[in-house]
């Protein structure tokens, strides 16, 4: 789900209800990202130029890349909602079942609703339902994913870096210490599960985040340094050109 945490969706195309035994079968260069929700008796598969297929089923979610080119094959007659947007986006297609499908329904549905009967700020309506959509997918693989022991056993640290990661005292101590176990067996399990130390995860976030509020050009390089936790705005300078190759003052003007 890497590729969604930081999407931007510049418009909505249309949010519809494609009735059964209708749309279209071949699908060349798709102009749109969009999202698909199959209706209880829906069953299709769709058959991508790149060889990838995509079985759906009724009450599953799924997800059709801008540009893509595939053909849609009916199983089982059945209609299904659908949102097409923009967005600055590059992933493969995949499908989705919800434990909460009602939930899923209802944002689709008020989409659709509010651009059938373009009521106002209808767009608006549509743009929420897109975003919270991405919300639930990734709500719902995180319930999908089960965790491993190693990451059970972090997860207090885990829950408390990617809410506090901009506090200038956090600390590898006060991490393992929230776990229960020592700092040394801490940094192996946080190695072992995420492939890189506290530290480095940590300043990661950090400059993540120094990116966001230089880009938006409300903040200065010192006042962006404070805000991503770094007391000394010549610490924070050297981490961002470390990691992102130019300085942060380079960054903001491009």
């Amino acid at each position: 789900m890497e590729a969604w945490e930081n999407v931007i969706v510049s418009s909505v195309a249309f949010a519809m209800y494609v009735p059964p035994d209708t749309g279209a079968i071949m699908h060349t260069d798709r102009a749109y990202h969009g999202f698909v929700l199959n209706c209880a008796s829906s069953v299709k598969d769709y058959l991508f130029s790149d060889g990838t297929v995509l079985h759906t089923h009724g009450n599953e979610l799924f997800y059709l890349p801008q540009g893509s080119s595939y053909r849609v094959k009916n199983l089982s007659s059945g209609g299904c909602y659908a949102i097409n947007f923009h967005a600055n986006l590059s992933d493969r297609p995949f499908v989705l079942g919800f434990r909460n499908a009602d939930a899923v329904f209802k944002t689709f549905k008020d989409a659709e609703l509010a651009w059938r009967t373009q009521s106002e700020f209808y767009h608006i309506v549509a743009m929420r339902a897109v975003y919270d959509l991405i919300l639930q997918i990734h709500k719902e693989r995180q319930r999908t994913y089960t965790p491993s022991t190693q990451r059970s056993v972090i997860a207090p640290a885990v829950e408390t870096i990617r809410r506090e990661f901009t506090r200038n005292e956090l600390s590898v101590a006060t991490l393992s210490e929230a776990c229960g176990i020592s700092e040394a067996y801490f940094r192996r399990i946080f190695l072992n599960e995420f492939g890189t130390s506290p530290k480095e995860y940590i300043i990661g976030l950090r400059i993540n985040y120094a990116k966001q509020l230089l880009k938006s050009g409300d903040f200065t390089v010192t006042q962006t340094a404070q805000l991503c936790g770094y007391a000394e705005p010549c610490h924070f300078s050297r981490e961002f050109v470390k990691r992102v190759g130019m300085s942060p003052s380079e960054y903001k003007k491009n």
